[in-house]
């Protein structure tokens, strides 16, 4: 008899971006912490990034990484001082020698639009899976991280939803 694997998309479900709400230009800002607890074998992340004005620099993006982790303590298991850089949003993390974004695993660029826009627009980015930024494996714990390259600062209400999937054999 045959094996039959079947793929199960799971219930969309919100992170917790509040951080990103209002995000000054060249700062950076991460995402709550997602724990993957049902053991997904991925998950799709996407959202939706309000643009504050027409001011957005031409051509310039929102940079999107995501970094994992092994077990439950955020202090540590970051590394490099992730753990506790990450707790203000502002551009002197580029400066603190614990922190850099070398070590961040790049998921997506939400590009502005070549041109200037003639009005006030939202950015959709996604899905991106998680687990392809690792490997293929889904880490424990993950976080996103965004850092605004615009040139102006971010409006409120961010949005990023995930999608967990499972397998399932018959």
């Amino acid at each position: 008899m045959a094996t039959v694997l079947t793929q199960t998309y799971n219930a969309d479900a919100a992170i917790v971006v509040t951080a990103w709400d209002s995000l000054a230009a060249d700062d950076w800002a991460s995402s709550a912490n997602f724990e993957n607890s049902n053991g997904y074998v991925d998950v799709l992340v996407g959202g939706e990034i309000p643009a504050a004005a027409t001011t957005l620099a031409a051509g310039e993006s929102f940079d999107i990484y995501v970094t994992a982790r092994y077990d439950k303590d955020l202090a540590t298991s970051y590394g490099g001082g992730l753990g506790t850089a990450l707790g203000a949003a502002d551009a002197s993390l580029e400066e603190d020698t614990e922190f850099t974004p070398l070590n961040l695993e790049l998921l997506t660029m939400v590009s502005v639009e070549a041109t200037t826009p003639n009005t006030t627009q939202d950015y959709m980015w996604g899905p991106v899976s998680i687990a392809q930024a690792f490997g293929g494996i889904m880490p424990q714990h993950f976080m996103l991280i965004i850092h605004n390259n615009t040139g102006s600062a971010l409006t409120t209400s961010c949005v990023v939803n995930s999608v967990g999937i499972t397998y399932t054999s018959t």
